[in-house]
């Protein structure tokens, strides 16, 4: 019976139309999101939006469920993909309560599920990753741009700072 309920989670969890219908919530949920932004609407539609809202999260926290029972009992196994982790901290800040002092984190964790796209969308995620292991080389990009600069700042100086000393006088 349990192997059952983890083939089918497993099943549920990777079929790729759970994952279009995951994605286009996702795409409605920022549409709607921004959509608040607009006071007149808040006003008019609020309810329906704090719905869609809650009904987002409902689903977010089925599919990690789905997930994590496809890989029970080895829960590490789901907690050692980053997107997983990345997915799962988004829905434990979107459980944030909306009152008092953290509103504001709740509000913004719900902007965070926009950023769940990247995790839905195979080019995107190839994107993501190819910048942050090129961060160490973004780093000596940068530091071949500051000698460059100075270089040529102090040849600037040597070259100008008699006629436009406001611009090369140091």
């Amino acid at each position: 019976m349990r192997r059952n309920i983890k083939e089918l989670s497993g099943k549920i969890a990777e079929d790729r139309r759970f994952g279009n219908f995951v994605t286009f919530l996702i795409v409605v949920n920022a549409i709607t999101i921004g959509m608040e932004t607009y006071q007149a609407l808040e006003t008019s539609v609020g309810t329906w939006f704090t719905f869609f809202n809650n009904f987002v999260l409902a689903v977010f926290i089925v599919e990690a469920a789905f997930k994590l029972t496809a890989v029970a009992p080895s829960f590490m196994r789901y907690f050692k993909d980053p997107w997983n982790l990345f997915d799962f901290t988004i829905i434990i800040l979107a459980l944030v309560p909306a009152v008092g002092t953290l509103a504001m984190v709740a509000r913004l964790a719900r902007l965070l599920r926009v950023l769940r796209l990247i995790t839905k969308l195979r080019e995107l995620r190839v994107i993501i990753s190819a910048l942050l292991r090129s961060i160490p080389s973004i780093a000596n990009v940068l530091l071949l741009l500051v000698i460059v600069f100075y270089v040529y700042g102090v040849m600037g100086y040597h070259l100008f700072h008699e006629q436009s000393p406001q611009y090369w006088g140091t």
